[in-house]
């Protein structure tokens, strides 16, 4: 992989995140999934990976929602606009096939408010309740940095699933990427099982234009399910930052509560990972006594650096009861 050599993994954290100044020489980084593991020592300048149940890999959408997602509400002409910020190239990405596919979300969280997409004129709207269209550029603060949000984690928790089964164009690099793909689980496939003259079974797998001849059913179906968990996504982990931006409270219950339903999608069991500095966000989500729930405390330790705490249960209680006063009493729950 590109990054493994000395310090590509972390000069590519550094450009991506805008994070330069954050790493020290001890720094380290861990990561660890059911299908592989990595990490990075800086102090060895040095990147591990090892995969771990490899073939069992299922397909995520990984999205990365910046706070600064209203940049592509902002500017009529979006995609002439030059930034150095990789998060936020890659979100107008993501916003762009976004609205192209959905073009309308019809009265977003109960508000009587429609987003509209205009193809022809690749423009964004917003229709008030009383039918009165709005540019996005032109409209309220909050609509602009909900908008973008709305429409992008409707498609990649909904929309993605039904735009995958179309044909789509895709470029040389990722036409090879796939080829090779089909290579590798074909072979692996073919030549996992033993053949049996006695028990041949001839099954022919056609996909993307090209026919995977088996002699082994078995074989076939292990190979059908390998390419669609490594081609099709299966689920959306999504990286949220600040979705209360710019929402009045009730409207950051609203969306909580939406976001909330998305993550009951049983069949595909979408993730998320929200960083807030809202208080009504926090006890919201604490009311809601959610499963697979964690909350992380990200506090000073009087030294120039922070830690992250996992909290506890009874801090998660104590939090939840000091409701919106839990930022102020901060220092009670870090310590």
């Amino acid at each position: 992989m590109e990054f493994e050599n000395g310090t590509d993994f972390i000069d590519i954290m550094l450009s991506y995140y805008r994070i330069k100044g954050y790493i020290h020489e001890d720094t380290f980084i861990a990561y660890e999934t059911d299908f592989m593991e990595f990490c990075y020592s800086h102090a060895e300048r040095k990147f591990t990976h090892r995969w771990k149940n490899r073939w069992r890999f299922k397909r995520p959408k990984v999205s990365y929602v910046p706070a600064e997602r209203n940049m592509v509400s902002l500017v009529s002409n979006w995609s002439r606009l030059e930034t150095n910020y990789d998060s936020i190239l890659d979100f107008k990405e993501d916003w762009d096939i976004a609205r192209r596919f959905v073009k309308r979300e019809q009265d977003m969280l109960g508000m009587g408010v429609t987003y509209e997409y205009d193809a022809v004129a690749g423009t964004d709207a917003v229709v008030t309740r009383n039918g009165k269209k709005i540019d996005l550029t032109s409209s309220s603060s909050g609509m602009q940095s909900l908008v973008p949000q709305f429409v992008h984690l409707d498609y990649v928790t909904k929309g993605i699933y039904d735009a995958e089964k179309s044909t789509k164009d895709k470029s040389y690099s990722e036409k090879q990427f796939v080829t090779s793909l089909l290579d590798i689980l074909y072979k692996r496939n073919y030549e996992r099982v033993p053949k049996d003259s006695n028990t041949i079974e001839k099954r022919v797998v056609h996909f993307r234009g090209k026919d995977f001849v088996f002699e082994n059913a078995e074989a076939s179906k292990q190979f059908e399910k390998e390419v669609k968990n490594h081609l099709l996504t299966d689920h959306a982990e999504i990286f949220l930052e600040e979705p209360e931006s710019n929402l009045f409270p009730p409207t950051q219950f609203q969306l909580m509560d939406w976001i909330l339903e998305l993550t009951k999608d049983k069949k595909h069991k979408n993730f998320f990972f929200i960083a807030t500095h809202s208080p009504y966000i926090l006890n919201h989500l604490l009311q809601e006594d959610l499963k697979d729930f964690s909350l992380y405390l990200t506090y000073p330790t009087g030294d120039g650096m922070f830690n992250v705490k996992t909290a506890s249960e009874s801090d998660i209680q104590d939090i939840y009861d000091n409701g919106s006063d839990a930022f102020f009493n901060f220092d009670a729950f870090t310590h």
